[in-house]
């Protein structure tokens, strides 16, 4: 099933294509073997380092009816296993987000990072490429982290994100899958400064 705000898509593209028949035909313009792909948009670029829970990319505070699309590249070792991205709530809503491997094949997953517990409050950890939800901050003023990481696969990665007001319907994320245990680096990694592999212990 397509990622809801993402289904419309063809819908917006509809009009283009009543605009401009001659797009639709291809006259010369190569097969789609030799058609490179297009160039992803982004409205931030992630700065590293940013693979520890001290010191995030802060990118401000969020608003219901704020939309973003992050870029960035992930590894699934120890040398890049997290990129954190910080906010803080103007208001209680709801943030729903899309996270997807660009032109790779990577397993990529999401966390959401609380600085005052120190540890992952949600996780999505699916056994497929994308990761896609949503979940309530609360309260006003609130710090939270944006975490996304690789259980497998290098990867450029884009990270979609829509604020929505709150409906207090979801606090939690999906149970955790039993193959994803042993992670290339420990989830509680990303909240010390520690350098190099760590165990799992």
């Amino acid at each position: 099933m397509p990622f809801p705000r993402l289904a419309h898509a063809p819908l917006l593209l509809a009009p283009l294509l009543v605009l401009c028949p001659a797009c639709t035909e291809c006259g010369g313009c190569g097969t789609p073997d030799d058609t490179p792909p297009p160039t992803p948009a982004y409205d931030i670029w992630e700065l590293e380092p940013n693979d520890d829970g001290c010191c995030p990319d802060y990118l401000g505070t969020t608003y219901a009816g704020d939309a973003f699309v992050i870029g960035g590249h992930i590894r699934d070792d120890f040398y890049d296993p997290f990129d954190g991205f910080g906010l803080t709530s103007g208001e209680p809503h709801d943030v729903e987000f899309f996270l997807e491997p660009v032109a790779a094949s990577a397993d990529l997953d999401f966390g959401v990072w609380d600085p005052y517990l120190g540890q992952f409050v949600l996780l999505w950890e699916s056994p497929y490429a994308t990761e896609s939800g949503r979940f309530t901050v609360s309260g006003t003023f609130e710090d939270y982290q944006l975490v996304v990481m690789s259980y497998s696969g290098d990867a450029e990665y884009r990270l979609s994100v829509w604020i929505d007001p709150p409906t207090f319907l979801h606090l939690t994320a999906d149970e955790p899958h039993v193959e994803k245990i042993a992670r290339p680096k420990a989830l509680a990694a990303y909240g010390t400064a520690a350098q190099g592999p760590a165990s799992e212990d």
